[in-house]
């Protein structure tokens, strides 16, 4: 079965589609390749240079990492390479700052951190970090690495999930008591006209909240789902665009396929050389012992 993608929904920062010909183990492979391996900035290391503020160092430094950060991926190396070592850890590296005196109470948000790169500068400008008092401080580095949520969720670049696309039969479409019980959970799905149930749009309403729906129907309604048909959905936090991020999950879920293809040649080679190995010990065997 071919695989089809039909697009419902799209921003830089939302994208939902409908996606056909793929069984459940390799949408759900992409689904945590999105939210577990998809590289991007997050401030891993603070250098607390003067706080006199209220707030502990290690709570600023928690803080701080948790503040999305832009990351352009043209502009720096392949996860990979950072993880391995195949580049210098400064090139898997920015540099943020943060210098505030409070001449009078204030509130120092994430805009005040500032970038050597503003390309990696915060996605959103007022996210507040700390209350400062008149006469207050702060002066710290930053330094953001490149990494995947599967370390730490300070890394994750987005929110994905699916569910399976839902096919509703209207078994008693004269039931009004099941239109005005659906009606409340699926409103935009479902009509009422010339006394008849009707289905508007299947994809107005989830597959749970379709069953939801069969389940108050008693009967009318029946709910079943399109076989390796989804309904999979994106939300970014901001960190790349859209299109940069999907880029970004198929070259690592096609890169895991051919490290595992390639570790499979491998075992299978080792196997085969074994294997003959042990043919050729057990021929020598089987000579010794004809000639004794």
């Amino acid at each position: 079965m071919p695989i089809e993608v039909r697009i419902l929904e799209r921003s830089d920062r939302y994208l939902k589609f409908v996606v056909s010909g793929l069984t459940p183990p390799l949408i759900n492979a992409f689904r945590r390749v999105l939210i577990a391996d998809v590289p991007v900035l997050a401030i891993d290391e603070v250098v607390i240079l003067d706080n006199t503020s209220v707030m502990f160092d290690e709570v600023l430094a928690h803080r701080l990492a948790m503040i999305p950060l832009k990351t352009d991926l043209k502009k720096l190396p392949k996860i990979e390479e950072c993880e391995e070592g195949i580049v210098d850890p400064s090139q898997c590296t920015v540099k943020l700052e943060l210098q505030v005196e409070a001449k009078e109470p204030m509130v120092v948000y994430s805009r005040d951190l500032k970038p050597e790169d503003p390309d990696f500068g915060p996605v959103y400008e007022d996210i507040p970090i700390v209350k400062l008092a008149k006469g207050q401080r702060i002066i710290l580095e930053a330094y953001a690495r490149l990494g995947r949520a599967r370390e730490h969720v300070k890394w994750q670049a987005c929110l994905a999930a699916y569910y399976y696309y839902p096919q509703v039969t209207v078994v008693d479409p004269s039931n009004r008591k099941c239109y005005e019980l659906c009606k409340e959970i699926c409103p935009e799905a479902i009509d009422w006209k010339d006394d008849k149930l009707s289905i508007v749009d299947v994809e107005k309403c989830t597959f749970n909240r379709w069953k939801t729906c069969e389940q108050v129907c008693e009967g009318a309604l029946k709910v079943d789902w399109k076989e390796n048909t989804y309904v999979f959905w994106i939300e970014s936090f901001g960190n790349m665009p859209m299109r940069d991020l999907v880029e970004e999950a198929f070259r690592i879920f096609r890169k895991k396929f051919e490290d595992f293809l390639e570790t499979l040649e491998i075992e299978i080679t080792k196997y085969k050389l074994a294997s003959e190995k042990e043919q050729v010990s057990e021929e020598a065997q089987q000579v010794e012992t004809r000639g004794e």
